[in-house]
């Protein structure tokens, strides 16, 4: 299962199931904006991305 998380230089969200879920937390944390126009729909009012990883990859990392 793929999670998602926006990632700015001062904020992290959490990791949410949706990658549309990671980008409201960013745009509620006044992050980013919604934009159709942009990549993704997504207009960063800071250097952001949405990062995104595997659950089998966490726990992989949770083990060693």
């Amino acid at each position: 299962m793929r999670r998602y998380r926006y990632r700015t230089p001062v904020l992290t969200g959490p990791w949410r199931d949706t990658h549309d879920g990671a980008v409201r937390d960013a745009v509620n944390a006044k992050q980013a904006q919604i934009d159709a126009d942009q990549p993704g729909g997504v207009k960063w009012v800071v250097p952001g991305r949405i990062e995104e990883r595997n659950s089998e990859d966490a726990a992989s990392r949770a083990s060693s």
